[in-house]
């Protein structure tokens, strides 16, 4: 036992000197050398040597006090390629230990064969501090040298942006190198941060980038930074052809601190916003304590509303989709990040039976229905499944939520509901005459908004990845607008709808200016530090069925008035269809969608959505009403 013991002190003993013995040799041999040269210069109080193995005891002397200093501050433990001020310290205070003791140790001499001069020790502290110091921080310094990459122009707030460009400064991106700072804010002009200087303001940026020669421009975030000065700066960048990257504050990066922070501009810089301050806890009584039901929740919209809900202590979230795999990851995060109840539902909306079950056992209070099929080009070849899913879908959903007595239910609708020029904005828009024709106890209402950044139908995604594989980016038409705006932001307005509105209404969000695709496809491609056409070629592909030039929030006969809240508006609409009418319409559009009659149902459904009274009042048989028959409502 005892010798297993020693000998695996020994092999710990063994592979410590070899790792920590080399530094430390050369460490106690420059103490020493700085210590005889002391010495030999004649300063302080003895004699000179007597014998020649006095040099011998002095590095004796030596090794035995930096081997406690060492030991005392753990000088062997840290890791010098990331040291800092209290490394820099913990040198100062081994140095000054070790050269007490050898004071101490040479002091026990008698008078006449002291190894050293009384206070050469003392003197030689200082030089010993600085020289010990370079060789511990040597590789601290090494990884500290500048990078030779591209010359990035660091864009900060104001001062409390320092703290990020040091922090980028330590951890070099090995491809981009700041060479200057400006700032949007108060600017330290002449001073310097680690040896970049502070040039001055950013309202200057293109002279800056010119002066500085920057091959890129890297913008701070900060809680000051203002959206439309900030776009307004981008622009200069990409009109300079330079990419720009995006760098959270250095307070946001725990726990990835040691890794690159530069992201690249994406399409929300570009058009995103100012940051509106939407207050959801106006809307918290509205969700609190209640069953909240969310359909098509995996979808972007439709988890993005969950993430929302989830945070304002709801009794219990159900979440439907039929995406197996978006549903199971959407409810593990949900799980993590908020102690609430969630149930998951692989329910499709189109199954009636299944979907009044569940709405019999979750009971929900508040329903938010966001399911629905979006692809406009494909619609068009598609139009049974756009019929099932987003018409008939919604008619069952309103059923059974009635059955079930929910007791409010909002439809999140498109703007290509306005228009009704595709089988898609068709379907849509006879979803909200559904909602608003609505007569039941349940207070219902429509929420409709433009295109989201980001979403799995918007363009943004398909362009970045085509950049990424080096073009070409494909573009319907030069002069498309759309509509756009971030998920948060549309998902936020959506749960505010919660406290303004009334039932039996249509809302739409404030869109802000339509965006020209065809720029914001360039400034993507100039954002990357390419050229379009030369770089990255742009190709014009025509418009697909279904699609128009521009879109439109309103139809022609609409109008609109403003609510409370600045950012939802309230549609006015000259007629509404009547529920029974719209209880056979959707009973004519299933079973044309069943039987496969295309031509015939496209042309029903846009019959269907016109406003004129006479054309929604089709003639047919008399209709059963929409709310299900007192037994299925005690079923449920």
């Amino acid at each position: 036992m005892k010798s297993g013991f020693f000998s695996r002190h020994f092999k710990v003993l063994t592979r410590g000197s070899l790792k920590y013995g080399p530094i430390f040799a050369g460490e106690v041999m420059l103490f020493w050398l700085i210590l005889m040269a002391v010495d030999f210069s004649g300063y302080g109080a003895g004699v000179a040597y007597p014998t020649d193995w006095y040099p011998l005891v002095s590095l004796l002397m030596v090794a035995l006090a930096m081997g406690a200093g060492e030991a005392r501050f753990h000088l062997y433990r840290r890791v010098w390629s990331v040291a800092g001020l209290n490394d820099a310290f913990a040198i100062g205070l081994a140095v000054i230990e070790a050269s007490l003791l050898i004071t101490i140790i040479n002091l026990l001499f008698p008078d006449g064969y002291r190894p050293l001069r009384i206070l050469a020790p003392v003197l030689a502290a200082p030089a010993v501090v600085i020289g010990v110091g370079l060789f511990r921080l040597l590789p601290r310094i090494l990884t500290s040298t500048r990078a030779k990459g591209n010359r990035l122009l660091v864009v900060i707030p104001d001062a409390s942006g320092y703290r990020t460009v040091k922090a980028l400064l330590q951890h070099p991106n090995p491809d981009w190198s700041p060479v200057a700072i400006v700032t949007t804010g108060p600017a330290d002009v002449g001073q310097t941060l680690m040896g970049i200087p502070v040039l001055g303001q950013a309202n200057n940026l293109r002279r800056w980038i010119r002066y500085t020669d920057a091959q890129g421009v890297a913008f701070v975030q900060g809680s000051t930074s203002d959206r439309a000065d900030a776009r307004a700066l981008y622009s200069e960048c990409l009109a300079a052809q330079l990419p720009v990257f995006i760098v959270p504050a250095a307070d946001s990066w725990f726990p990835q601190a040691n890794t690159s922070r530069l992201r690249q501009l994406s399409a929300d810089d570009l058009v995103g916003r100012d940051e509106r301050q939407i207050d959801l806890d106006i809307a918290t009584l509205d969700v609190r304590g209640r069953v909240v039901l969310v359909t098509g929740a995996a979808g972007s919209i439709g988890s993005e509303l969950c993430r929302l809900i989830a945070g304002m202590d709801p009794r219990r979230l159900v979440l439907v989709d039929i995406n197996e795999s978006g549903l199971f990851d959407l409810a593990e995060e949900l799980r993590v990040k908020a102690t609430l109840d969630v149930k998951e539902a692989l329910v499709s909306i189109v199954d009636r039976e299944p979907l009044l079950t569940l709405f019999s056992d979750e009971r929900p209070d508040l329903v938010f229905h966001a399911a629905a099929y979006k692809h406009v080009p494909m619609l068009e070849a598609h139009p049974a499944q756009a019929v099932i899913t987003n018409v008939v879908g919604t008619s069952n959903l309103l059923r059974c939520a009635h059955a079930a007595g929910v007791q409010q239910f909002i439809l999140i609708s498109t703007d290509k509901a306005a228009s009704k020029h595709s089988v898609m904005g068709c379907t849509k828009r006879l979803c909200e005459q559904l909602v608003l024709a609505y007569r039941g106890p349940m207070k219902c209402w429509a929420v409709r908004f433009g295109n989201v950044v980001g979403s799995r139908g918007s363009v943004v995604p398909l362009f970045e990845r085509q950049i990424e594989a080096g073009g070409p980016v494909t573009i319907t038409h030069r002069d498309v607008t759309r509509y756009m705006m971030t998920i948060r932001e549309a998902a936020s307005l959506v749960l505010i709808s919660l406290v303004n509105s009334k039932p039996g209404h249509l809302y739409m969000l404030d869109m802000g200016e339509p965006i020209r695709i065809y720029d914001l496809a360039n400034d993507l491609i100039r954002s990357r530090g390419l050229r379009p056409e030369i770089d990255i070629q742009v190709v014009i592909t025509g418009l697909r069925p279904g699609e128009r030039l521009t879109e439109e929030l309103l139809a022609p006969e609409e109008g609109w008035r403003p609510t409370d809240h600045p950012s939802i508006r309230e549609v006015i609409s000259p007629t509404t269809a009547r529920e029974e009418n719209l209880a056979w319409i959707v009973e004519r559009l299933e079973r044309l969608a069943h039987e496969g009659r295309s031509d015939e149902l496209v042309r029903a459904l846009k019959l269907a959505v016109q406003e004129h009274e006479e054309q929604v009042e089709e003639p047919g048989p008399p209709v059963e009403a929409e709310h299900p028959a007192p037994q299925e409502q005690e079923n449920a």
